[in-house]
């Protein structure tokens, strides 16, 4: 691969990063304790904990994090396959979501788009980086409600945006809307937590919503209906065994939908993942095939396929309840999908395991896929271990991601 070039890149609220001839970095460039920031946090540990990629697959963007309530941190990565350089921007933020921009040159780099657990989005591309904040969110203020923020998607030359809370809105700026489908929350359930599954070919977006319990109708706490002030702390345990019995009875509820901000259309899930007691289900990613129909897929082994308007239902096997699936591809005619430390191909009902057959030098003998993709009849896996494989149908070859590329602070390339 050579060394790669770096590129520096203007920013707004976004760490600078540093081209080869910038190797030198002021105590202006970097936040006070950067110096000291394993004796603060502990060591450094960066995984490579998603990935979005260009449709030509020229280009890809990676997040490289360690995510901690009290040191949030992500490395945007950005390459360049055929100009072999990577681009880098810092943010002192837990990044959970990566989408790409297509560029308006057809000949020209993309940008990305991402969105942060508090309510950042941030912009990066080969013009800079754009930094804005949704309002009323942890990004705001800290005085704003805790909502969870783990998806966006561009949509109409604004952002749709999912979380906690009820939280599916769309805009831009200073003005956003309610973007959800109509989903009522009875008790003793909270709001629902949406995520952005994914868009078909013609455009129809996919959601999901998880119900739970509200803890606070199941915490024994002065004001309580059940509370009373000369109980002894045997009963107050006693009674908060029962409430938290009672809560557990309450199964989790996901719903899943298609369309767009103004027409939604429901889909039936299987039971299991519908409404279930234990193991918390979900749904966990959308694919959209080349033959016509789409898929869903998601944890006890859930697949789905079908065509939206038409409605989808499950093709997967009994076997394969065992396996959590959080992502998947269309390659070469095939359904691949990744699921905790492994990678399978699906033949229609059972899925196979499908791994790389490569000799690892460094870091886990097992790969650890964060995401996946299919591009110019090659599939990309992404690896926690910072690294990705690309398999041609022959062979697999693996590229790792420069180690000086996940420091921190950046001290640029030698």
């Amino acid at each position: 691969m050579g060394t790669p070039h770096v590129t520096k890149w203007s920013s707004i609220n976004i760490r600078p990063v540093f081209s080869q001839a910038t190797e030198t970095l002021t105590k202006a460039d970097i936040l006070d304790d950067e110096d000291n920031f394993e004796e603060l946090y502990g060591e450094w540990n960066p995984k490579l904990c998603g990935a979005a990629m260009a449709d030509d697959g020229r280009y890809f963007a990676a997040l490289v994090g360690g995510p901690r309530w009290d040191d949030p941190y992500t490395i945007i990565l950005m390459r360049d396959v055929v100009g072999q350089t990577f681009s880098r921007s810092d943010v002192r933020r837990e990044l959970r979501d990566i989408q790409v921009l297509p560029a308006t040159d057809k000949d020209g780099a993309p940008s990305y788009v991402a969105i942060s657990l508090n309510g950042d989005i941030y912009v990066v591309g080969p013009q800079g980086s754009e930094h804005s904040v949704i309002p009323g969110t942890r990004a705001e203020s800290e005085a704003a409600p805790d909502i969870e923020f783990n998806s966006i998607l561009p949509f109409d030359n604004r952002w749709l945006v999912a979380g906690s809370d009820g939280f599916l809105k769309l805009g831009k700026d200073a003005l956003w809307e309610e973007a959800a489908p109509p989903l009522k929350s009875e008790y003793p359930y909270r709001e629902p937590k949406w995520s952005i599954l994914g868009v078909s070919g013609e455009g129809d977006i996919f959601v999901a919503a998880t119900q739970a319990a509200d803890t606070r109708y199941f915490n024994l706490y002065p004001g309580h209906p059940l509370y009373r002030k000369d109980m002894t702390g045997d009963e107050v345990l006693a009674l908060q065994r029962k409430l938290s019995a009672e809560r557990n009875a309450f199964p989790q509820l996901t719903t899943l939908f298609s369309g767009k901000p103004d027409a939604w259309k429901q889909h039936k899930l299987p039971q299991r993942i519908a409404s279930a007691i234990s193991d918390y289900p979900y749904v966990a990613s959308f694919v959209s095939g080349v033959n016509g129909s789409d898929y869903v897929i998601g944890s006890d082994g859930l697949v789905m396929e079908g065509v939206p308007p038409r409605g989808l239902s499950e093709i997967s096997s009994v076997p394969d309840r065992e396996k959590n699936f959080f992502g998947g591809a269309f390659w070469q005619g095939n359904l691949v999908l990744i699921a905790d430390s492994e990678i399978f191909q699906f033949d229609g009902h059972l899925a196979k395991t499908f791994a790389p057959k490569v000799k690892i030098k460094l870091g886990s003998q097992r790969v650890q896929p964060s995401a996946v993709f299919s591009r110019n009849e090659r599939l990309y896996v992404f690896d926690y271990g910072l690294r990705y494989f690309i398999f041609d149908g022959q062979e697999w070859v693996q590229r790792d991601i420069p180690a000086d590329l996940s420091q921190r602070p950046f001290k640029g390339s030698r």
